[in-house]
Parts: structure tokens; C-alpha cells; sequence
């Protein structure tokens, strides 16, 4: 079975990059939310992986991870994100994110290499 990959974040050409990303790698099984809302009434389909911003209007990708981590759902979290801060980078890592990726020029490529060595070795692929 393919796994299951949310992508959170409020921006649509994103969420479209992303998605194109994905799919060209074989990981077709997505699903997209605009808000950490949306996400959180969505986990009861327990996503394999979740690649979440953490701007958003509403809930942040920060408040999203506290509330994971509260209700101890046990789902790897990606943070893409544009902001660059090392003290945001390091709170969102003690609240459970296992890849932090910078909105940049290079994260299609970084991105790529993660999902590749990280799903396909864990769903079997």
C-alpha cells in the first residue's frame, strides 16, 4: 500500500509544487488541507507522513505540532517552511519534526532525496 502523505500548508501554488513533486516520484497518495484545522479533523485517516508549513492563518505549524505531541499521535512531521530562524527551527525539532526544509532553491532536490530514502524504505517500495 502506498503511503499516505498530507500536505498542509496556505498557499495553493504550494500545495500544487509539492503535490507535483510527489507524484512524480511514485507517491501518489496525497492529501491537501489549507489550515492546521483541516489537518487535525483529517488525522483520523492516519497519514503516513505529514509535510506541514508553518505560517498559516489560524493554527500554526508550531501550535499543530503541540497538539500532536499532546495527543500523542505518532505521525513523522516535515516542516517546509520559508522561515529561516534558528530558534524557530530548533523549538519545532523538541516538538517532534524529524526534517526541517527551507522554501529555497534547493529544496525540490533535498526534498526529493528525504522522501526517497525515507518512504520507500519504509513502506517497502
Amino acid at each position: 500500500m502506498k503511503p499516505l502523505i498530507f500536505v498542509v500548508d496556505d498557499d495553493v501554488f504550494f500545495i500544487k509544487y509539492i503535490s507535483t513533486l510527489l507524484c512524480s516520484n511514485s507517491f501518489d497518495n496525497i492529501k491537501s488541507f489549507s489550515d492546521g484545522e483541516k489537518l487535525i479533523a483529517n488525522l483520523h485517516h492516519y497519514p503516513d507522513l505529514i509535510l506541514l508549513d508553518h505560517d498559516m492563518e489560524g493554527m500554526s505549524g508550531r501550535e499543530v505540532l503541540k497538539y500532536l505531541q499532546q495527543n500523542k499521535f505518532d505521525i513523522p512531521v516535515v516542516m517546509v517552511s520559508g522561515r529561516e530562524e534558528e530558534e524557530l527551527i530548533n523549538e519545532v525539532y523538541t516538538l517532534g519534526v524529524r526534517k526541517y526544509f527551507i522554501k529555497d532553491e534547493f529544496l525540490f532536490r533535498n526534498l526529493k532525496d528525504f522522501l526517497n530514502s525515507s518512504l520507500q524504505i519504509a513502506s517497502g517500495f
